[in-house]
């Protein structure tokens, strides 16, 4: 709610009241976005020990506001995450300096203060009542129907530069080259509309990963294998179909099943782009002229490496780039595994054929093999 434009999509004031709008016409689905970008955002933009120390200076707010509960129907859940409810204002301790910076100082040096009048996040009210009397050489611009700062940058950056360099060169608060801002509640995009396109897409895509492992199991059942340039595309460029497909097959799962698993879970990773991967691999590589021991051996080292693929490539980063790795992980881990399967069968193989070649016996003018198999030889003289 603290930004008034579009640049601030896709959570600008005006989006989320269209949300709010569209959710008591009976379409939730943006009040559903808003949701799952606070699952993604919230866990990872911050650290629990600098925003406590850093936000320490609020502990008296948050204790005044967490005594008066929030009697809206929509409450503040982004505000009693941050300080657990309230309780985080009780549980780190103040910094030793921190009473030196409660209470405010009067200073004369001249001072430009500029305010959204439509900032909901530091009010231009506050600065008024709150910090405007101890500037005695301050001046306090309210643009109307604008919002926080990133709204006042993006409006209009060429008058809000020459605001403010104005005031920095001669001291004069000049608002003539700021044209005045526009509000407008119809949004170029709204959040109902992001939130069927994002569900459209993780729908699609799990789809085509279920559809698409099918169709290989089918082929591998009507022909036996894929041929030779088929099988490498599969096993290097279509993990990532099938990587990203499996994911949000799992998080869709999740949102319609559970609220407690958040959809960056470790676990629900590993398996929902470890299982596809490995599946799809192993069926670009099986081929059913191969002893079916050897095929059984291959589906459970191909699953196994795309578990353990996917779980140190998870690990490798963090945020959404941990998926990206994760998929890469499991490519590599499965491919990996089979190869060094197929590296070890062949040696075999080789062996074999040579032990064989040594066992042959040449009796007279032929060479008898263990197997009974009689093969012409050329008489030595």
């Amino acid at each position: 709610m603290q930004e008034s434009t579009d640049d601030a999509a896709p959570d600008s004031a005006p989006m989320t009241i269209d949300a709010w709008l569209s959710a008591a016409a009976g379409d939730p689905s943006g009040l559903w976005f808003e949701s799952f970008l606070a699952s993604i955002a919230f866990p990872q933009s911050f650290v629990w020990g600098e925003f406590a120390s850093v936000g320490s200076i609020d502990f008296p707010a948050v204790r005044q506001y967490f005594a008066h509960p929030d009697p809206s129907i929509i409450g503040s859940p982004g505000t009693d995450f941050l300080f657990a409810g309230g309780e985080l204002a009780n549980a780190w301790p103040a910094a030793t300096d921190s009473d030196q910076y409660m209470h405010d100082q009067t200073s004369n040096v001249q001072t430009l203060v500029i305010s959204g009048a439509l900032d909901m996040a530091t009010p231009p009210q506050n600065a008024t009542d709150q910090l405007m009397p101890f500037l005695p050489n301050g001046h306090q611009v309210v643009v109307p129907q604008l919002g926080h700062a990133g709204s006042f940058w993006s409006y209009d950056p060429a008058g809000g530069t020459a605001l403010i360099t104005t005031y920095l060169e001669t001291g004069q608060v000049d608002q003539s080259l700021y044209t005045s801002p526009h509000l407008s509640f119809t949004p170029a995009s709204t959040q109902t509309t992001i939130a069927k396109d994002i569900v459209a897409t993780m729908i699609g895509l799990a789809v085509l990963t279920v559809v698409s492992l099918l169709l290989m199991w089918w082929r591998i059942r009507r022909r036996g294998r894929f041929g030779r340039t088929a099988s490498a595309m599969l096993r290097s460029v279509y993990p990532l179909i099938l990587g990203l497909g499996g994911w949000f097959l799992g998080v869709l799962i999740v949102l319609t099943t559970s609220s407690t698993i958040p959809i960056e879970d470790q676990l629900l990773a590993v398996v929902s782009i470890g299982v596809p991967i490995g599946l799809g691999i192993y069926l670009a590589w099986v081929n059913r002229d191969r002893q079916s021991t050897a095929n059984t051996i291959g589906f459970a080292a191909a699953v196994g490496g795309g578990f353990a693929g996917a779980w140190l490539g998870f690990n490798a980063t963090s945020g959404l780039l941990s998926l990206i790795t994760a998929i890469v992980g499991a490519t590599v881990g499965a491919n990996l595994i089979l190869l060094a399967l197929d590296i070890s069968w062949d040696r075999q193989a080789r062996d074999r054929v040579d032990e064989t070649n040594d066992e042959v016996v040449e009796l007279g003018g032929a060479a008898v093999r263990p197997m009974g198999d009689v093969v012409p030889v050329t008489p030595q003289m």
